[in-house]
C-alpha cells in the first residue's frame, strides 16, 4: 500500500492490506499504551460534561446526529487515538452548547479498535449498524484504513483524525474519505526545508522503523526534499517496532567519518523513546528530528530533561499563544474540563476533526455522503491545525496544511515557526 516506486515487498503488503479488508482477517499489534480518558464500553455513548451557561439548545424534536468513532484505547496506537480522543468529547460539548448541527444535538458512539485492523474495520461496521451517519477513523493508515473503507462500503464520509500517509487518500480508500493529518510529503519536507535553511544543515542520516508506512514514507520524503535543496544523505538505517537493543545502530552512526548535521529518525512510542533515549546516551550529541510523534510528553519523560535536548520536529499545531485563532479559548476550555492544559498538537486534531464534521453538514444540509463530501472539498477549514483544503477527490483528497515546527530543549517544547516547503515531492 506504499506509493509508487517502493520494493516489491510493499506492494505485496498493500495487496495483504486489502485482502485482509475483504475478507475480515487482521493482525494484531500488543505494544502497551497508556489511554489518557476513560474510554466506554463496546457501542456506548460517549457522554460530554453539561455547560453550565448553554447559549442554545438542540431541538428535542429533533433525532440526534450520530458520530460513530474508532479510538484505540489499548495497544501502540492508544497514544495517538486517546489525546484527540478527548478533544473531540470537548467540541461536541461546544457545538450542543450552541445549539447542535442544524438543531441536531450532536451524539458520539464508540468502540475500541485495539489496535488491530480487522477490529477497527469491524467496529466501524457495527457504529455503522448502530446509526453512525459518519465515521471518525484512528490516527494511521495501516491502523486505521479499514475503518474508512467500512464507512466507504456503506456510502458515508470517513475522516481519520491524524492519519499523515499518503496512502490515506481517496484514490486509494474512496471518494468519501479524508485525512485532517497533512501528508508525510509536506511533514517530511517542512522539516528538511527549515533545517537547511534556518540551521544551515548539510548532511544528515535517517534511521527508519520499518513497520509503518507512516515511518518509512516519511524517511523518504525527507530524503528526497533535503537532497531536492542541495543536503546530502551520508547514510541510512533501519529497525522493527519491538527492538530493545539499538547498539549496533548507534556504533554504526559513531563510526561514521564525519557526524551529519542532523539525525533524522523515525517511529512511533514506545519504540522512538527506546532509540533516541541509546542515542543520546551514547553521547551524541548532534540535533534529533522527526515529524509529529515526538510531539509527545511521554517522550520527554523517557529522555529525561538531561537528554531531551535538540530535539526538532514538524507537527500538527502549537499550543502556545502564537497559533492564534481559537486556540487560546480551547486551552481554557481543556483546562476547566480535564484540570490540566493540553499537551501534544495530537490532541486539538480531535477537536478538529468534529468542528470539520459540524461545519460541512451545516454546509452540505445533510449527512448523506456524496453530498457532505462534496461539502468538504469545497469548503476552506480555519482550524486549531491551521487551515485547511482539501483537493478533489480525483487527486486524492491531499490536505494542503502548514507545519508547525517545534525544538525541545532540556524537556521543554519551543515554537520555531510555521513551514510550508516549497515544491515539496510528489506523494
Amino acid at each position: 500500500m506504499k506509493r509508487e516506486g517502493r520494493t516489491s515487498l510493499t506492494h505485496f503488503l498493500a495487496l495483504f492490506l486489502a485482502l485482509t479488508l475483504m475478507i475480515g482477517i487482521g493482525w494484531f499489534h500488543a505494544i502497551p499504551a497508556r489511554a489518557q480518558t476513560p474510554t466506554p464500553e463496546a457501542g456506548q455513548e460517549a457522554t460530554a460534561m453539561p455547560t453550565e451557561r448553554p447559549l442554545a439548545t438542540p431541538d428535542p424534536n429533533k433525532p440526534p446526529l450520530i458520530v460513530g468513532a474508532v479510538f484505540n484505547a489499548t495497544g501502540w496506537m492508544a497514544t495517538y487515538d486517546q489525546l484527540p480522543r478527548s478533544a473531540a468529547l470537548l467540541a461536541i460539548e461546544d457545538i450542543n452548547a450552541h445549539g447542535g448541527v442544524m438543531g441536531r444535538e450532536l451524539k458520539l458512539i464508540e468502540l475500541d479498535g485495539k489496535t488491530d485492523p480487522a477490529t477497527v474495520g469491524n467496529a466501524a461496521r457495527q457504529l455503522i449498524s448502530q446509526g453512525a451517519e459518519v465515521i471518525i477513523a484512528p490516527c494511521d493508515f495501516d491502523i486505521g484504513a479499514p475503518a474508512s473503507q467500512a464507512a466507504q462500503e456503506k456510502g458515508l464520509v470517513g475522516i481519520s483524525t491524524c492519519a499523515t500517509s499518503p496512502l490515506y487518500s481517496s484514490k486509494v480508500l474512496g471518494d468519501k474519505q479524508f485525512t485532517v493529518g497533512m501528508w508525510n510529503n509536506i511533514m517530511g519536507a517542512a522539516m528538511a526545508e527549515y533545517g537547511y535553511e534556518k540551521l544551515n544543515w548539510r548532511t544528515a542520516y535517517i534511521v527508519t522503523d520499518t513497520s509503518t508506512d507512516y515511518a518509512t514514507s516519511l524517511g523518504d520524503y525527507f530524503e528526497q526534499h533535503f537532497t531536492g535543496l542541495g543536503g546530502r544523505v551520508i547514510g541510512r538505517d533501519t529497525f522493527t517496532a519491538g527492538d530493545q537493543d539499538f547498539s549496533a545502530q548507534v556504533q554504526r552512526i559513531k563510526g561514521l567519518s564525519s557526524q551529519p548535521d542532523v539525525l533524522y529518525i523515525t517511529g512511533t512510542m514506545p519504540d522512538l523513546g527506546i532509540v533516541l533515549r541509546q542515542v543520546r546516551a551514547a553521547g551524541i550529541t548532534i540535533p534529533l528530528a522527526g515529524g509529529d510523534t515526538y510531539d509527545d510528553t511521554e517522550l520527554y519523560k523517557t529522555l529525561g530533561p538531561d537528554l531531551a535536548n535538540d530535539l526538532y520536529m514538524a507537527t500538527h499545531s502549537w499550543l502556545g499563544p502564537e497559533a492564534g485563532g481559537e486556540m487560546a479559548r480551547f486551552v481554557q476550555l481543556y483546562k476547566d474540563k480535564y484540570g490540566e492544559p493540553p499537551s501534544s498538537a495530537f490532541i486539538v486534531m480531535g477537536w478538529d476533526v468534529i468542528k470539520i464534521i459540524a461545519q460541512a453538514v451545516e454546509k452540505a444540509g445533510t449527512t448523506e455522503g456524496a453530498a457532505l463530501g462534496k461539502a468538504m472539498e469545497e469548503m476552506e477549514f480555519d482550524l486549531l491545525s491551521g487551515k485547511l483544503k482539501w483537493s478533489d477527490a480525483e487527486s486524492g483528497h491531499q490536505p494542503q496544511k502548514e507545519a508547525a515546527i517545534v525544538v525541545v530543549q532540556g524537556g521543554q517544547p519551543q515554537f520555531l515557526g510555521w513551514m510550508r516547503p516549497t515544491n515539496p515531492p510528489q506523494p
